[in-house]
């Protein structure tokens, strides 16, 4: 349903309820008008929130957070929700902070809270399904810091082995921690999970099966603390994406560096196949699976000539 259609359906419903109200209000002995207020009140008030979730999925504001299991039969344990909300939260403030400044450790002030703006929208039966929504507005650099949030963070739900680092560095460690925080106390509840989100270009979706959350953790736990140093690049430029991405032609070959949304106007400045030289922090995790070293790189500076 569109909408228009949506929008149209609260508005008489919610006049249908202002009416009987007024009805009920003057007739107060009436059981069964005060009854019929009170159901055209709720169905009124549960039309509207639809539109207002509607509204925010279609400018990639609404993530759907579905919970499946013999322990949530239409609902959650407070408890449950809190153990697995609380590490949710740390880990998208900290990939977005991540992603906005290049930093992983760092205090996480109101801009990050702000800029997210991450609230409870509703509550739905069928499983527990739980609806956030958050601020989709571009920041200075132009970009939405709440739709780069969520796509690393899908990126990182559904990343294989070969792309598991590349994910864990977009978001940093610390956010990486905390999601696994998170999958091990949807594991402990005895759930499974459904992530679902609209994004402006394509829907993310994470099935979040029991074998699927034990695989996501495991390899979460699998990342050793890395080596950190910072370093000089200089080679021509081959290619910028918008997916905050630079790739640069050395002597040694072609490298990859992912810039944060802070360096977006230093980006700006340089041109394909003109030469450029970039201050970069490059991590090196050591991938236990495939025995080898993994080195991810990102702009911290533009070294001007």
């Amino acid at each position: 349903m569109s909408i228009e259609f949506l929008k149209k359906h609260a508005q008489t419903l919610a006049e249908f309820a202002r009416e009987t109200s007024q009805r009920a209000a003057e007739n107060p002995a009436d059981f069964w008008l005060q009854a019929t207020a009170k159901n055209q009140e709720q169905a009124a008030a549960d039309a509207a929130l639809e539109v207002r979730l509607a509204s925010a999925e279609q400018v990639g504001e609404l993530l759907d957070l579905r919970f499946i299991g013999p322990q949530a039969d239409g609902a959650i344990s407070l408890d449950a929700f809190i153990r697995i909300a609380e590490p949710l939260l740390k880990a998208w403030k900290a990939a977005a902070y991540r992603i906005r400044h290049g930093a992983i450790d760092g205090r996480i002030g109101g801009e990050i809270v702000d800029a997210l703006n991450l609230r409870l929208a509703g509550l739905s039966r069928g499983s527990a399904r739980i609806s956030l929504t958050g601020n989709a507005a571009a920041d200075l650099s132009g970009e939405s810091l709440l739709h780069a949030t969520l796509t690393q963070t899908f990126n990182l739900l559904a990343a294989d082995n070969d792309a598991f680092y590349d994910a864990v560095d977009a978001m940093g460690g610390r956010a990486a921690s905390h999601f696994g925080d998170a999958m091990k106390a949807i594991r402990t509840a005895g759930l499974s999970a459904e992530f679902s989100w609209q994004s402006p270009t394509q829907r993310f979706t994470w099935q979040g099966s029991t074998d699927e959350i034990v695989r996501v953790k495991v390899l979460l736990d699998a990342v050793a603390e890395p080596e950190v140093y910072d370093e000089k690049i200089s080679g021509s430029v081959s290619g910028i994406t918008d997916t905050g991405r630079l790739e640069i032609r050395t002597h040694q070959g072609k490298v990859l560096v992912r810039f944060p949304l802070d360096q977006t106007e230093a980006v700006q400045r340089l041109a394909i196949r003109k030469s450029a030289t970039l201050l970069v922090r490059t991590t090196k995790y050591w991938n236990a699976v495939a025995k080898k070293d993994v080195l991810k790189r990102l702009m911290i500076g533009l070294v001007e000539s």
